[in-house]
Protein backbone atom coordinates (compact mmCIF):
# COMPACT_ATOMS: atom_id res chain seq x y z
CA UNK A 1 0.00 0.00 0.00
CA UNK A 2 1.32 3.43 -0.64
CA UNK A 3 1.21 6.27 1.63
CA UNK A 4 -0.91 8.24 2.10
CA UNK A 5 0.77 11.26 1.17
CA UNK A 6 2.41 9.84 -1.64
CA UNK A 7 -0.35 8.06 -2.82
CA UNK A 8 -0.69 7.61 -6.71
CA UNK A 9 -3.28 8.07 -9.05
CA UNK A 10 -3.44 5.19 -11.93
CA UNK A 11 -3.60 6.84 -15.33
CA UNK A 12 -4.10 4.46 -17.92
CA UNK A 13 -2.90 5.46 -21.61
CA UNK A 14 -4.03 5.47 -24.64
CA UNK A 15 -1.69 1.58 -24.93
CA UNK A 16 -3.49 0.17 -21.70
CA UNK A 17 -0.05 1.70 -19.56
CA UNK A 18 -0.75 2.67 -15.92
CA UNK A 19 1.14 6.03 -15.22
CA UNK A 20 1.66 6.95 -11.08
CA UNK A 21 0.49 10.81 -10.87
CA UNK A 22 0.84 12.44 -7.78
CA UNK A 23 -1.99 13.49 -5.71
CA UNK A 24 -2.13 16.70 -4.45
CA UNK A 25 -4.79 16.76 -1.27
CA UNK A 26 -7.61 19.29 -1.89
CA UNK A 27 -8.56 20.96 1.39
CA UNK A 28 -12.69 20.24 2.01
CA UNK A 29 -14.41 24.02 2.62
CA UNK A 30 -14.64 25.48 5.71
CA UNK A 31 -18.00 25.27 7.21
CA UNK A 32 -19.33 27.45 10.50
CA UNK A 33 -21.95 25.32 11.69
CA UNK A 34 -24.08 27.35 14.37
CA UNK A 35 -26.52 26.74 16.36
CA UNK A 36 -29.87 28.04 16.24
CA UNK A 37 -29.15 30.43 19.16
CA UNK A 38 -26.18 31.63 17.49
CA UNK A 39 -27.67 32.06 14.68
CA UNK A 40 -30.41 34.32 16.32
CA UNK A 41 -27.63 36.32 18.59
CA UNK A 42 -25.79 37.18 15.43
CA UNK A 43 -29.44 38.02 13.75
CA UNK A 44 -29.92 40.58 17.01
CA UNK A 45 -26.27 41.74 16.71
CA UNK A 46 -26.96 42.84 13.00
CA UNK A 47 -29.84 44.36 13.54
CA UNK A 48 -28.31 46.43 16.37
CA UNK A 49 -25.76 47.34 14.09
CA UNK A 50 -28.08 48.75 11.21
CA UNK A 51 -29.52 50.57 13.77
CA UNK A 52 -27.15 52.27 15.47
CA UNK A 53 -26.46 53.30 11.84
CA UNK A 54 -29.43 54.61 11.22
CA UNK A 55 -29.71 56.48 13.99
CA UNK A 56 -26.65 58.16 13.74
CA UNK A 57 -27.12 59.35 10.38
CA UNK A 58 -30.43 60.72 11.57
CA UNK A 59 -28.93 62.60 14.51
CA UNK A 60 -26.31 64.23 12.10
CA UNK A 61 -29.36 64.82 10.16
CA UNK A 62 -31.34 66.58 12.67
CA UNK A 63 -28.13 68.50 14.06
CA UNK A 64 -27.36 69.56 10.41
CA UNK A 65 -31.28 71.11 10.25
CA UNK A 66 -30.97 72.97 13.85
CA UNK A 67 -27.61 74.32 13.14
CA UNK A 68 -29.22 75.96 9.85
CA UNK A 69 -32.21 76.81 11.75
CA UNK A 70 -29.81 78.55 13.85
CA UNK A 71 -27.60 80.13 11.48
CA UNK A 72 -30.96 81.25 9.48
CA UNK A 73 -32.51 83.00 12.96
CA UNK A 74 -29.17 85.10 13.37
CA UNK A 75 -29.17 86.02 9.63
CA UNK A 76 -32.79 87.14 10.26
CA UNK A 77 -31.65 89.35 13.24
CA UNK A 78 -28.97 90.42 11.44
CA UNK A 79 -31.13 92.05 8.64
CA UNK A 80 -33.94 93.06 11.16
CA UNK A 81 -30.51 95.18 12.79
CA UNK A 82 -29.41 96.17 9.33
CA UNK A 83 -33.04 97.14 8.41
CA UNK A 84 -33.37 99.30 11.90
CA UNK A 85 -30.25 100.69 12.05
CA UNK A 86 -30.94 102.18 8.00
CA UNK A 87 -34.62 103.09 9.32
CA UNK A 88 -33.10 105.39 12.23
CA UNK A 89 -30.47 106.73 9.82
CA UNK A 90 -33.63 107.43 7.26
CA UNK A 91 -35.69 108.93 10.07
CA UNK A 92 -32.64 111.10 11.32
CA UNK A 93 -31.88 112.39 7.89
CA UNK A 94 -35.78 113.61 7.42
CA UNK A 95 -35.85 115.33 10.62
CA UNK A 96 -32.33 117.73 9.79
CA UNK A 97 -33.79 117.95 6.23
CA UNK A 98 -37.23 119.06 7.47
CA UNK A 99 -35.90 121.71 9.80
CA UNK A 100 -34.05 123.03 7.57
CA UNK A 101 -35.40 126.94 5.99
CA UNK A 102 -35.95 127.54 2.42
CA UNK A 103 -37.20 131.00 0.61
CA UNK A 104 -40.85 131.16 0.10
CA UNK A 105 -39.84 132.88 -3.36
CA UNK A 106 -37.15 132.34 -5.37
CA UNK A 107 -36.93 135.15 -7.44
CA UNK A 108 -38.58 138.90 -7.09
CA UNK A 109 -38.31 142.36 -6.10
CA UNK A 110 -39.23 143.51 -2.58
CA UNK A 111 -41.60 146.58 -3.36
CA UNK A 112 -42.91 147.24 0.31
CA UNK A 113 -41.44 147.37 4.21
CA UNK A 114 -43.41 146.39 7.36
CA UNK A 115 -45.09 148.79 9.15
CA UNK A 116 -47.36 151.90 8.65
CA UNK A 117 -48.90 152.44 5.41
CA UNK A 118 -51.97 154.25 4.08
CA UNK A 119 -53.06 154.86 7.79
CA UNK A 120 -52.57 151.04 9.01
CA UNK A 121 -49.78 148.91 10.07
CA UNK A 122 -48.74 146.61 6.66
CA UNK A 123 -48.13 143.22 8.57
CA UNK A 124 -45.44 142.01 6.36
CA UNK A 125 -43.15 142.87 3.00
CA UNK A 126 -44.45 142.63 -0.60
CA UNK A 127 -42.40 140.97 -3.32
CA UNK A 128 -43.32 141.45 -6.84
CA UNK A 129 -42.78 139.00 -9.09
CA UNK A 130 -45.03 137.55 -12.51
CA UNK A 131 -48.18 135.78 -11.88
CA UNK A 132 -47.75 132.22 -11.19
CA UNK A 133 -44.01 132.39 -9.73
CA UNK A 134 -43.50 129.50 -7.62
CA UNK A 135 -43.66 129.56 -4.00
CA UNK A 136 -42.60 126.97 -1.59
CA UNK A 137 -43.09 125.55 1.70
CA UNK A 138 -40.67 127.12 4.00
CA UNK A 139 -39.63 124.23 6.57
CA UNK A 140 -41.41 121.07 7.93
CA UNK A 141 -45.21 122.26 8.50
CA UNK A 142 -49.06 121.52 8.39
CA UNK A 143 -51.09 123.85 6.21
CA UNK A 144 -53.81 125.43 8.51
CA UNK A 145 -55.95 127.75 6.09
CA UNK A 146 -55.91 127.52 2.25
CA UNK A 147 -58.94 129.46 0.35
CA UNK A 148 -60.40 132.98 -0.60
CA UNK A 149 -59.97 135.68 2.18
CA UNK A 150 -61.48 138.95 1.11
CA UNK A 151 -58.97 141.66 1.35
CA UNK A 152 -56.03 138.94 1.05
CA UNK A 153 -57.63 137.40 -1.75
CA UNK A 154 -56.25 133.36 -1.80
CA UNK A 155 -54.53 133.00 1.25
CA UNK A 156 -52.67 130.34 2.38
CA UNK A 157 -51.29 129.77 6.57
CA UNK A 158 -48.46 127.01 7.08
CA UNK A 159 -47.54 126.58 10.69
CA UNK A 160 -43.66 125.16 11.59
CA UNK A 161 -42.67 122.62 13.34
CA UNK A 162 -41.26 125.55 15.78
CA UNK A 163 -44.49 127.10 16.55
CA UNK A 164 -43.53 130.17 13.84
CA UNK A 165 -46.66 130.67 11.07
CA UNK A 166 -46.41 132.25 7.49
CA UNK A 167 -48.90 133.70 5.54
CA UNK A 168 -48.94 133.96 1.91
CA UNK A 169 -51.61 136.21 -0.08
CA UNK A 170 -52.71 137.81 -3.01
CA UNK A 171 -51.97 133.72 -4.80
CA UNK A 172 -52.38 132.94 -8.43
CA UNK A 173 -53.61 129.40 -7.14
CA UNK A 174 -53.14 127.35 -3.81
CA UNK A 175 -51.73 123.74 -4.50
CA UNK A 176 -52.21 122.23 -0.95
CA UNK A 177 -54.91 122.15 1.47
CA UNK A 178 -55.79 122.21 5.20
CA UNK A 179 -54.29 119.82 7.37
CA UNK A 180 -52.20 118.73 4.66
CA UNK A 181 -48.10 118.38 5.92
CA UNK A 182 -45.51 119.99 4.01
CA UNK A 183 -41.87 119.75 4.18
CA UNK A 184 -39.07 122.19 3.01
CA UNK A 185 -39.70 123.42 -0.32
CA UNK A 186 -42.52 121.77 -1.66
CA UNK A 187 -44.73 124.19 -4.26
CA UNK A 188 -47.79 125.34 -2.11
CA UNK A 189 -48.68 127.57 -4.67
CA UNK A 190 -48.28 130.27 -6.94
CA UNK A 191 -47.97 134.24 -7.44
CA UNK A 192 -50.99 136.29 -8.38
CA UNK A 193 -52.92 138.96 -7.84
CA UNK A 194 -56.53 137.93 -6.25
CA UNK A 195 -57.94 140.46 -3.27
CA UNK A 196 -57.15 143.57 -2.86
CA UNK A 197 -54.05 144.19 -4.70
CA UNK A 198 -52.55 146.39 -7.25
CA UNK A 199 -50.05 143.84 -9.24
CA UNK A 200 -48.63 140.76 -9.03
CA UNK A 201 -46.84 140.06 -6.04
CA UNK A 202 -46.68 138.03 -2.82
CA UNK A 203 -47.69 139.72 0.49
CA UNK A 204 -45.22 137.21 3.22
CA UNK A 205 -46.29 137.59 6.83
CA UNK A 206 -44.62 135.81 9.59
CA UNK A 207 -46.23 135.11 13.60
CA UNK A 208 -43.91 133.82 15.54
CA UNK A 209 -46.17 132.06 18.22
CA UNK A 210 -48.85 130.91 15.38
CA UNK A 211 -51.06 133.67 16.48
CA UNK A 212 -52.20 137.49 15.22
CA UNK A 213 -48.89 138.93 15.80
CA UNK A 214 -47.08 139.66 13.01
CA UNK A 215 -43.26 140.68 13.00
CA UNK A 216 -40.85 142.55 10.59
CA UNK A 217 -40.34 139.41 8.19
CA UNK A 218 -37.28 141.18 7.33
CA UNK A 219 -35.08 140.55 10.45
CA UNK A 220 -36.13 136.96 10.88
CA UNK A 221 -35.94 136.28 6.94
CA UNK A 222 -32.18 137.41 7.47
CA UNK A 223 -31.25 135.65 10.13
CA UNK A 224 -33.10 131.82 8.84
CA UNK A 225 -30.73 132.97 5.60
CA UNK A 226 -33.69 132.79 3.71
CA UNK A 227 -34.23 136.77 3.05
CA UNK A 228 -36.12 137.04 -0.31
CA UNK A 229 -36.58 140.06 -2.81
Amino acid sequence: MLPTAAAAALVVTATGATVAESAVPVAAPLTLDLSGQQSETARTEQAADEATVTDLAVRRQDSSMQTAALQGRVEAQQRAARDAKRKAAAQAKAEREGKKWVKAIRSGRQTSDFGPRWGKNHDGIDVAAPTGTPLYAMSKGTVVKAGYSGIAGNKLEIRYWDGTSSTYHHMSRIDVRAGQSVMPGDVVGAVGNTGHSFGAHLHLEIHPGGGDNPIDPYPWLKKKGVLVG
